[in-house]
């Protein structure tokens, strides 16, 4: 009977190489001792100082190749990782996730009304519009009875710093013209549960 053959993909832009390598590597033991033939693209002979596109014309190419993905957890704070399942769902590929994504149609819908991907939620960028959009995500996981706990963990942020967005969503949303009207366009696509656009991803 002939093995699925099955691709890794997650995040290494951000960690160190010890890092990364750990979590691929890890995931090549367990997928090899489920019967997957595996393919790590971190075996794939491309220089590391090498452009992002050529690695990632390297990498796409062993993709085309494969049955299925494994999405690490951590996939949705790589743009090379988003973009490799985005492939592999367009191909027909079986797409596997090492822990299943959380809350996507929050997500999508702050993705949608403001172009902002999770992973600038996650990142601690202090820019205006990202705070806002992680500002809305926490407000609208804890109207679902997500802990304050559990956001912080999904969001990487400690939870004095969640606690400080939920505290701040109401008067934002009272006093903040421009805050408001982006989450009441992100509790609009929810309520009219949103289903997204071949060309949006998260």
């Amino acid at each position: 009977m002939k093995q699925t053959k099955i691709y890794i993909s997650g995040q290494i832009s951000g960690l160190t190489p010890e890092e990364y390598t750990a979590n691929f590597t890890a995931a090549a033991t367990r997928l090899t001792a489920q019967g997957y033939a595996v393919i790590n693209p971190l075996n794939n002979g491309v220089d590391p100082s090498e452009p992002w596109r050529e690695q990632m014309k390297a990498d796409i190419r062993l993709l085309l190749d494969c049955d299925a993905i494994y999405m690490l957890a951590n996939w949705e704070l790589s743009n090379g990782a988003t973009l490799e399942r985005e492939i592999a769902k367009g191909l027909g590929l079986t797409v596997e996730y090492e822990r299943r994504p959380l809350h996507r149609d929050i997500k999508r819908a702050i993705l949608v009304a403001m172009a902002v991907p999770f992973k600038y939620i996650v990142n601690d960028s202090r820019g205006r519009w990202y705070v806002y959009a992680r500002m809305i995500y926490a407000h609208h996981c804890k109207k679902r009875g997500v802990s304050t706990q559990a956001i912080a963990e999904e969001t990487k942020h400690d939870t004095s710093t969640i606690h400080y967005h939920l505290r701040r969503y109401e008067n934002e949303y009272k006093y903040n013209r421009e805050f408001r009207a982006a989450a009441e366009k992100v509790a609009t696509l929810l309520s009219n549960k949103l289903t997204t656009p071949s060309d949006v991803s998260i």
